[in-house]
């Protein structure tokens, strides 16, 4: 008596577990002034198998961020389309004189540089020099442990056999785009213009099973036991769609081992 009673209430919490993570993995969400986000990324008010672990977007007020390599950017822009993120490194959209000097790193694994990025040169505690009369260099100073340190940025990036290179303690590489240089050498953009205009990243996620999940009515969602992409259906995940997922009949919910 006590096994028959116990097969259909495991497959009733089977299944509720499954109605959950359907209802709230959304098939698109909003985030900081971003709307209609999907997958692979996923929100800090949604649970984690809702996306891909490393796309979870952090939303707080107008700004939406992400963490790549233990490095936080602001988002510019998403474009789903052609699965490209516009992103500016967070610290860098309140202040280019830094504390801590990091180069930071993509992970490759999942996103990689577009042709629209090029190089350029952040380089700092350097020694007093000539004022330099190039177009794509430009001394700026910042207030560093109580004193005035000589600072300068090149777009695109000086080479590390440069004389100015060789003058500074410290040297940044850092992506911008490629038309944000154009701006700052021929049309005296500012440093902080071509900064925070950002830099273009494709992610690398195949986004094939997500689409062919969610014409088949289910919901996108990541699998932390297989590190792969699951769809969500009504029921039951799938590995990639719910048309063969059908609701469980009363044969099923009698003997758990036949369900769909």
């Amino acid at each position: 008596m006590f096994s028959q009673l116990q097969f259909p209430l495991v497959f009733s919490i089977y299944v509720n577990v499954y109605e959950e993570a359907y209802s709230k993995c959304s098939a698109s969400f909003s985030c900081g002034n971003f709307t209609d986000i999907g997958y692979p990324f996923w929100s800090n008010d949604q649970p984690d198998y809702c996306g891909h672990p490393g796309f979870k977007l952090d939303c707080q007020g107008d700004t939406a961020t992400i963490d790549i390599n233990s490095q936080k950017y602001d988002i510019v822009e998403i474009y789903h389309e052609s699965q490209i993120l516009k992103i500016a490194k967070a610290d860098f959209m309140s202040n280019i004189c830094l504390i801590n000097f990091i180069n930071s790193t993509l992970d490759f694994n999942l996103f990689e540089y577009t042709f629209s990025d090029q190089n350029a040169s952040l380089l700092y505690y350097c020694d007093h020099l000539t004022e330099h009369h190039q177009p794509r260099i430009q001394k700026f100073t910042c207030p560093i442990n109580n004193r005035s340190i000589d600072c300068y940025f090149s777009a695109p990036a000086i080479s590390s056999y440069d004389e100015l290179s060789s003058r500074c303690k410290i040297s940044l590489l850092i992506p911008v785009l490629a038309l944000a240089v154009e701006g700052f050498t021929i049309h005296s953009w500012s440093i902080d213009q071509v900064i925070k205009g950002g830099f273009e990243v494709k992610w690398i996620i195949d986004h094939g099973p997500c689409n062919d999940c969610l014409i088949s009515g289910g919901k996108c969602g990541y699998n932390g036991t297989t590190n792969d992409f699951t769809c969500f259906c009504p029921y039951r995940p799938s590995p990639r769609t719910c048309f063969r997922t059908q609701p469980p009949a009363n044969s099923a919910a009698a003997n758990p081992s036949t369900a769909p």
